[in-house]
């Protein structure tokens, strides 16, 4: 779902440039409008147009872009990219550096960089726009909204990265036809953003500062990086052929294979063969690989994007002839590949006039000029911008023939947002006393398979109601996401309505208490040893949070096998859960550590490198997993006012030392 704000604009009292930001999965790019109304990349502090969308830890200080790419072959486990996929997936964290990561506060990290780097050049800077995927839903768009938060940004709004970039078009288009020359008429481009992670195709009328989206669709899982990971298993599984051992099996090689991979396959951009030099245990091995055969791996890939753009433009209800212009987006769109299926598809070369790698930020740039009142030339009105819902709306129902649950759509995807619809139900049964609306996103037919958003209960009716009693069911979508559901059951005169929120950010506190924390050690909590003291304060705020959290865990530990109050149950069940995972995995590892040691042959045992590097991986990452989930038992009973007689101390001392942290 995507939407445009237009009200409540900060007034331009400010004295900031606008600033636009493509926070992108593999490579992030920050732009402003300059006082002549042009849009301009920024360069980051090592003078690239280009940051990486990496965070590494190392020697106590987070590092990000470049850098952190390039020590990821040394600290492998200290180091995340790609994270923009995980956003808004409900509790999920990353391993790193033996911490359990939000992908939020890893962004938060990525987009303080970028707000550094362009304060560096262009002064103090708080308001911004942010692109995301057009596909992307309202939980990962409230999420990218929380990331921003953290790096001390505020959002003025988030913008579709197909939109930004048709900005971004018609900015250029207007520019070349000079400030005087008639508006041009309309077109309809379809925008094929294939970036590092995610892809998006969405098709727009372009009318002068006027965009309408007709269509939208796309993959938050496919992208540049599972074209990397092809090239990555077809030269690992060569050098396991040759030498009967897998470099990935060595987090440091497998760092530096994907690394070789992406140089390959950039070079296999430009020219038909290159050459990869592959190195692990001892053994070194060159091997060519041409275009042909990687684009034989990856050949599935792009037919999903082949199809996702063929699906679109049914969805638009248009035929090819009807597109005017296919415009290329995201630097994977490089690969001759794409332009050559894109040029089969629509009948016509497909537009690179843009930069690939720019004009997402440029189009967020320019809106965010819009949005701070900024003008370009005298006179010149306003960008209009229409939007769809990118995901559709719809009503747990009850099926007549089956009697099983089905989702009844109310508001297809692709539909032009504001936008309201009413349809009738009917009771279930006679003498219901309650009506609920269940509300899903989604486009299966089936509930489960759906997004649960929220619900609207009717209460309270009277008695007698017989079976098929008229139920009114109302969504009211409007252009900034808010949805609105209204259910009336007319024969009793009784209504209900209740606005639905998706489910919102975590409370994830400070970025610099996330920066003490991950770089104070590189283990998440300390061994339940010695006694914690609560006399002199410790030397600084990490080591205090680390002590606390010391003590959480005890307690955790402590209340794992007791009887607890249903308030803690699902905690203490999580943790349980961990314990026994954890207790199979290391069962697991120690089968594979006896094949090993049992193998008739070195060959033999070299095969089990792989599975035993993967299991022993595994069994580190439940063992954060689990200490985690006590830390949480244990901190959720006692900020509860719950401590059993013989952790009252450990409460005490937890007390004590929040009391110094308030204090310092």
């Amino acid at each position: 779902m995507s939407h445009t704000s237009f009200t409540n604009a900060p007034s331009p009292a400010e004295n900031q440039l606008p600033i636009g930001i493509d926070l992108g999965t593999t490579y992030s790019v920050v732009a402003y409008v300059d006082p002549t109304g042009r849009p301009t990349t920024v360069l980051n502090q090592s003078g690239d147009l280009l940051t990486p969308s990496a965070v590494g830890f190392e020697d106590g200080q987070v590092i990000v872009g470049k850098e952190a790419v390039k020590g990821s072959v040394l600290e492998p486990d200290a180091f995340a990219d790609c994270f923009k996929r995980d956003m808004g997936r409900g509790r999920f964290r990353r391993q790193v550096g033996g911490h359990e990561v939000p992908p939020e506060v890893l962004n938060g990290f990525l987009l303080e960089r970028l707000k550094q780097d362009a304060e560096r050049r262009l002064g103090p800077i708080r308001r911004v726009v942010i692109t995301v995927p057009a596909f992307f839903d309202e939980t990962r768009r409230k999420a990218t909204q929380e990331a921003g938060k953290l790096a001390g940004l505020e959002v003025l709004d988030i913008i579709n990265e197909p939109t930004a970039a048709a900005v971004a078009f018609g900015y250029h288009q207007a520019t070349l036809r000079g400030p005087n020359a008639p508006a041009a008429d309309g077109e309809r481009v379809l925008v094929y953003d294939l970036g590092g992670g995610t892809f998006d195709v969405s098709i727009l009328e372009v009318q002068g500062r006027s965009f309408r989206t007709l269509a939208t669709d796309g993959d938050v899982q496919l992208g540049g990086k599972d074209f990397d990971e092809r090239l990555v298993g077809h030269l690992a599984s060569r050098f396991l052929e040759a030498h009967g051992v897998d470099p990935r099996g060595d987090a440091r090689d497998a760092a530096q294979l994907w690394l070789d991979a992406q140089d390959a396959k950039h070079a296999l951009s430009e020219r038909t063969k290159t050459t990869v030099v592959m190195f692990h245990a001892g053994v070194r091995m060159r091997l060519d690989i041409t275009r042909a055969e990687f684009e034989e791996l990856t050949r599935d890939l792009l037919e999903r994007t082949q199809s996702t753009t063929a699906q679109v433009v049914k969805q638009a209800q248009l035929d090819w002839p009807q597109i005017d212009r296919v415009l290329l987006v995201g630097g994977s769109t490089r690969m001759p590949m794409v332009g050559e299926m894109l040029k089969k598809l629509a009948g016509r070369e497909p537009d690179r006039s843009q930069s690939a790698d720019e004009v997402v930020a440029h189009g967020a740039a320019l809106y965010a000029a819009m949005l701070l009142g900024e003008k370009g030339d005298a006179g010149q009105p306003k960008f209009e911008l229409v939007n769809v819902n990118s995901h559709s709306l719809g009503v747990v129902g009850l099926d007549p023939r089956t009697r099983q649950k089905v989702n009844v759509v109310l508001i297809p995807k692709n539909t032009p947002l504001p936008h309201n619809k009413v349809k009738r139900f009917q009771t279930a049964r006679s003498n219901q006393d309650s009506v609920k609306v269940a509300v899903v996103e989604g486009e299966s037919q089936r509930p489960e398979y759906c997004i649960a958003l929220g619900e609207c209960v009717v209460r309270d009716l009277p008695s007698g109601l017989p079976a098929g009693t008229p139920v009114e069911v109302e969504y009211v979508y409007a252009a900034n996401g808010t949805l609105t559901v209204r259910a009336r059951v007319t024969n009793a005169r009784q209504s209900a309505a209740v606005e639905i929120h998706r489910p919102g950010a975590r409370e994830l506190g400070d970025l610099d208490v996330w920066r003490r924390r991950l770089c104070g050690s590189a283990i998440p909590i300390a061994a339940p040893s010695a006694q914690p003291s609560a006399g002199a304060p410790p030397a600084d705020r990490s080591a205090v949070l680390r002590e606390i959290d010391e003590l959480f865990l005890r307690m955790g530990q402590a209340l794992l096998e007791r009887k607890l109050a249903s308030a803690w149950e699902r905690g203490q069940q999580a943790a349980l859960a961990a314990a026994e995972e954890l207790r199979s995995a290391e069962h697991e590892a120690e089968l594979l550590e006896a094949a090993r040691r049992s193998a008739a042959s070195a060959s033999e045992a070299a095969r089990c490198d792989v599975p035993l590097a993967q299991a022993r991986r595994t069994v580190r990452e439940i063992q954060t997993r689990l200490r985690f989930a006590q830390l949480a038992l244990g901190r959720e009973c006692a900020r509860s006012g719950f401590a059993p007689a013989d952790l009252k101390r450990e409460e005490g001392l937890i007390k004590k030392l929040e009391a110094q942290l308030q204090d310092g």
